[in-house]
């Protein structure tokens, strides 16, 4: 008989089978993207990067941008069914509510350099390489050695990433460092 070995062992006391916060994430995403890709402008306005509102107190600025992708649609698509398996792996490891604080560390950490680095933009991706950020340091640091070489592969891509200025390295970093406190505090 063969036995079905899941591609990482969840965490102690996980027993999320649908994962409601991607789903969630992603739907929220996804209406806000279509109504902005169909003329809604003003929406995309009200809650992308600005570093001058910003600093006029609208921090909703931090964590907003996730709501509205600007790319093309291409993009878009790709970047919806990317993070759908990411969510959906990570949510299945990790369990709902650290999924979604990996998230928010995600969106924080992407969305907070980026008022420095890519003002006046937003997108959903970077909360979601705050989860490719513990998935990669779980892999690291579970008993578990499938994925050692594209964990190593991402984190190090975090480093370069971060060093040339693209938000989704201090995204993916911030992940890993949540995800490793997550993992160890609950194992």
């Amino acid at each position: 008989m063969t036995e079905k070995v899941a591609a990482l062992p969840k965490l102690t006391g996980v027993r999320t089978r649908v994962p409601i916060a991607t789903i969630v994430v992603l739907a929220c995403w996804a209406i806000c993207t279509a109504l902005y890709h169909l003329g809604v402008t003003g929406l995309f306005l009200a809650v992308r990067r600005d570093p001058e509102a910003l600093m006029a107190g609208q921090v909703w600025r931090l964590i907003s941008p996730v709501l509205v992708q600007p790319d093309p649609l291409t993009s878009v698509i790709g970047l919806g069914v990317l993070a759908a398996v990411v969510g959906t792996v990570a949510e299945r490891t990790f369990g709902t509510g650290r999924v979604i604080v990996l998230l928010a560390v995600g969106a924080l950490a992407g969305h907070s350099i980026g008022e420095l680095w890519q003002p006046y933009s937003g997108g959903v991706s970077v909360a979601f390489c705050g989860l490719l950020g513990a998935l990669a340091v779980y892999v690291l640091i579970a008993p578990i050695r499938r994925q050692f070489v594209l964990a190593a592969v991402v984190l190090v891509g975090a480093v370069v990433l971060s060093v040339i200025t693209d938000i989704h390295g201090p995204a993916i970093l911030a992940g890993a460092v949540a995800g490793f406190f997550l993992v160890r505090s609950r194992g």
